[in-house]
């Protein structure tokens, strides 16, 4: 599907574009046949690349999809020309769409500068909309610390896994942004001039934001996750020292039942009126015995 948007720059939005359209672009901006290879399909990295009056970008962006609980990463290729930006996904992507939908409405507000104008304006609203996004793993982070005072350190360690999980796949898709926002900066300003220097920095600052949010979300969790293994480790300590306890009381009580029903001529009280509450009576004697001594040594 392509859209078209026309004012002093314009606008091209194609979503996973046939080959009918392609063919379309490929006429009309006289665009290399390695170029529509390119955008036919996803690419498997970043770049940015110069040719005659063209810029080709491949840019990703995150969305969180709620259901997997995790970021994925949607890939935008973009083609700029001295007056036209062509936008290619291969996925529908909100973010893109109501962008798209609010500068249809009022063009002239947005559509008045250079495609590079435009770039920036996109790219700035998905950095954004990244911030944004941060924004369900901060409340995630918010639980987990209200949990993990409460004691429900065993739930906790999916919970974390999870938010750990969202945070890295956030940041692989945030790392290559710099490469590519820092080469947009060097061969930005050579394609459209030494005034939108100051813009591609603006895009710098934002993604410095970004990942600043994203290293403390990182630190954080990763200092819960800590805390919630000590307090396990500490639980699971308390009860094998508590088995160990009890191990060690039974023991001589095994013991002496065992002695005492040794089928044996002479095992001694067996036969006595009495026998049986003697036995159970030093069983009981060793038993207070050991509870005496851990008492003493502070083992519980």
């Amino acid at each position: 599907m392509l859209k078209e948007i026309h004012s002093k720059t314009s606008w091209l939005d194609a979503v996973n574009p046939t080959d009918e359209e392609l063919s379309k672009l490929q006429k009309k901006f006289n665009l290399h046949p390695i170029i529509i290879s390119e955008i036919k399909e996803p690419s498997t990295r970043t770049k940015i690349e110069v040719y005659d009056g063209l810029m080709f970008i491949v840019y990703y962006l995150s969305n969180y999809n709620e259901k997997k609980q995790t970021s994925e990463a949607i890939e935008i290729d973009f083609l700029l020309t001295k007056d036209t930006l062509i936008s290619v996904r291969y996925q529908n992507f909100p973010l893109i769409e109501d962008i798209f939908e609010k500068i249809k409405n009022n063009p002239s507000s947005y559509l008045n500068q250079t495609p590079a104008h435009l770039l920036h304006y996109i790219l700035e609203e998905g950095l954004t909309f990244s911030l944004r996004q941060l924004a369900h793993i901060n409340e995630k982070i918010k639980k987990i610390e209200d949990a993990l005072f409460k004691g429900e350190h065993k739930t906790l360690i999916k919970e974390i896994a999870i938010v750990k999980r969202d945070i890295l796949d956030q940041r692989l898709i945030a790392r290559p942004q710099h490469s590519t926002l820092e080469s947009l900066k060097e061969r930005g300003v050579k394609f459209f001039g030494k005034d939108l220097e100051i813009y591609f920095n603006d895009l710098l600052g934002d993604y410095e934001k970004l990942w600043m949010n994203l290293d403390n979300l990182k630190e954080t969790i990763e200092s819960l996750e800590n805390t919630n293994n000590t307090f396990f480790d500490s639980r699971t300590n308390e009860i094998m020292k508590t088995l160990t306890i009890l191990a060690f009381i039974t023991f001589p009580l095994t013991l002496l039942s065992n002695v005492f029903s040794m089928n044996t001529l002479h095992t001694p009280l067996v036969g006595s009126p009495y026998g049986f509450w003697y036995i159970v009576g030093l069983m009981t004697f060793f038993a207070l015995l050991f509870l005496i001594i851990f008492k003493i040594k502070k083992w519980f």
